[in-house]
């Protein structure tokens, strides 16, 4: 009997693989309307995103320099194709490929789209990296899948997508067995700041369900680490004067500071693969702003990454998408 051939796309959200490639990355950013949501024709949108993305191009850059030159995040992606591909190769009746896509830059997801297309897959499976569902986020992705499906009709009837995992157990295991990692190896450490993305409160307020989904998450975390660690939960990465999700997590770790916490671990709550975000702005700059503040010891644990269990969960969330 044939194998059933099935293609299963891990989307992220991208980063720039060379500095020259900073500004037309966070113009794609800025164009979308999930990210810039505001009631204007394509053509302002447009002019309004170029503009805001030449603002912020050097600051940018800084940072991406500060990380070699370069986002991580799609070796890594990468990586956990190669080892999701493995694992669902793997005593299993169905042939799986496993292909990388992102959502502001390459290889974008129409790229990742056009290659599917040309081979003759019996299923499509989209899973969205991003653990917890917003308008913004998995949102946005599956506008392009449909955008997809729509441009390539042969698929529409082949694809199945996973949009949300964030309290599947795999996951919620994987996280807890990072953090308790790092936990053992710092046991004077008895408080834990959990960062997430933040995202506009106008979102929130239109019945986005992110905030509820990560304290699900956030609840199911708590069962598995040891009784005595402080849980905080916090949110980063606001853009612009508007109201975002809080609190922020630079007010946070200042709160912590002068409730006396010395000791702080950080985890990127949501951030499946290292990227500017988790190295940079919670390990190198709230890093900083924990030491002023007066905390004298401040870790960051990493992403899941290529974490085992996590694969297992990404293999766990595919197989149930195909059933």
């Amino acid at each position: 009997m044939e194998k059933m051939k099935t293609a299963v796309i891990i989307c992220n959200m991208g980063g720039p693989n060379k500095l020259d490639d900073v500004q037309q990355y966070l113009t794609n950013i800025f164009e979308d309307p999930a990210i810039i949501n505001y009631p204007v024709g394509q053509f302002i949108r447009n002019k309004f995103a170029a503009a805001l993305a030449k603002s912020r191009v050097e600051e940018s850059k800084e940072i991406y320099r500060k990380l070699g030159g370069k986002t991580p995040l799609l070796d890594i992606t990468n990586q956990q194709c190669t080892a999701l591909e493995k694992s669902l190769n793997i005593e299993n009746s169905n042939s799986f490929s496993v292909l990388p896509a992102m959502r502001y830059w390459h290889p974008f997801i129409e790229e990742t789209w056009q290659k599917v297309a040309a081979d003759s897959f019996d299923k499509i499976v989209f899973v969205s990296l991003y653990p917890f569902y917003s308008f913004t986020t998995s949102g946005s992705l599956l506008t392009e899948v449909s955008k997809m499906n729509k441009k390539f009709p042969d698929t529409a009837n082949k694809t199945v997508c996973v949009d949300r995992f964030g309290s599947h157990p795999k996951f919620i295991e994987a996280m807890a067995a990072e953090i308790n990692k790092a936990l053992k190896a710092n046991p004077a450490y008895k408080d834990l700041l959990l960062s997430a993305h933040s995202i506009p409160m106008r979102s929130i307020k239109k019945g986005d369900p992110y905030r509820k989904e990560i304290g699900e998450t956030v609840d199911l975390l708590k069962k598995q680490l040891p009784s005595d660690i402080n849980v905080h939960l916090a949110f980063q990465s606001k853009v612009g004067p508007v109201e975002w999700l809080g609190p922020a997590t630079d007010d946070k770790i200042a709160g912590l500071a002068e409730n006396g916490v010395k000791k702080l671990l950080a985890y990127p709550l949501g951030f499946i693969a290292d990227n500017s975000e988790t190295i940079y702005e919670i390990g190198m700059l709230y890093g900083d702003l924990a030491s002023k503040k007066g905390i004298t010891d401040f870790k960051r644990i990493d992403s899941l990454n290529s974490n085992p269990i996590f694969i297992e969960a990404l293999k766990s969330l595919v197989l149930e998408a195909l059933k």
